[in-house]
C-alpha cells in the first residue's frame, strides 16, 4: 500500500473505502475537498483538523522528496480552491500558523484576483487567535 494512502487512512478513518478506491492522489484530494467543505459546514471541528493535518503532510518532505504527486494534489485539489470559499477566510487565521499562511500564499493566490489576495490577508489577520504576552514581574523593566 501506498504510503499516501496508508497515511490517510490513519488520520481518515471514515473515508476508508473513499481511500482505497482512489486512482491517484489527486481523485482522492478532489473528493477530500468536498468532504472538508461539509466538515465545515457541520461544524466538525475534528475532522476538519484531520482534513488540514493530512493536507500538510502531504506538502511534507514526510510524504516524500518535494515536489510529488501528494504534495501537487493537495495544493491543486484542496489549497488553491480554499479562498474560493469567501465564507472561510475568517477561519484562516485558526487553521493556519503565520509560517502556513506565508508558504500557502502561491497556492491561495492561483484563483485569487490582487484585490481579493490583499482581502484575504486582511481577514487572516482579523481571524489570528489573540495571543497573550506573558506580563513582566513587578518592578523590571
Amino acid at each position: 500500500m501506498s504510503t499516501w494512502r496508508r497515511e490517510a487512512i490513519e488520520g481518515l478513518p471514515e473515508f476508508r473505502c473513499l481511500i482505497e478506491s482512489a486512482a491517484s492522489p489527486m481523485a482522492l484530494w478532489i473528493e477530500l475537498h468536498l468532504k472538508f467543505l461539509a466538515a465545515v459546514q457541520a461544524n466538525d471541528s475534528s475532522l476538519t483538523g484531520r482534513l488540514l493535518r493530512y493536507a500538510a503532510w502531504c506538502c511534507s518532505d514526510r510524504s516524500g522528496a518535494l515536489p510529488n504527486d501528494t504534495s501537487t494534489a493537495a495544493t491543486c485539489a484542496f489549497y488553491e480552491h480554499l479562498p474560493t470559499h469567501k465564507e472561510l477566510w475568517p477561519r484562516f487565521g485558526s487553521w493556519f500558523s503565520a509560517d502556513d499562511f506565508a508558504d500557502l500564499l502561491p497556492a491561495f493566490a492561483y484563483h485569487l484576483s490582487a484585490e481579493e489576495l490583499a482581502a484575504l490577508r486582511v481577514a487572516y489577520q482579523q481571524g489570528r487567535p489573540f495571543e497573550v504576552r506573558k506580563r513582566r514581574p513587578s518592578g523590571s523593566r
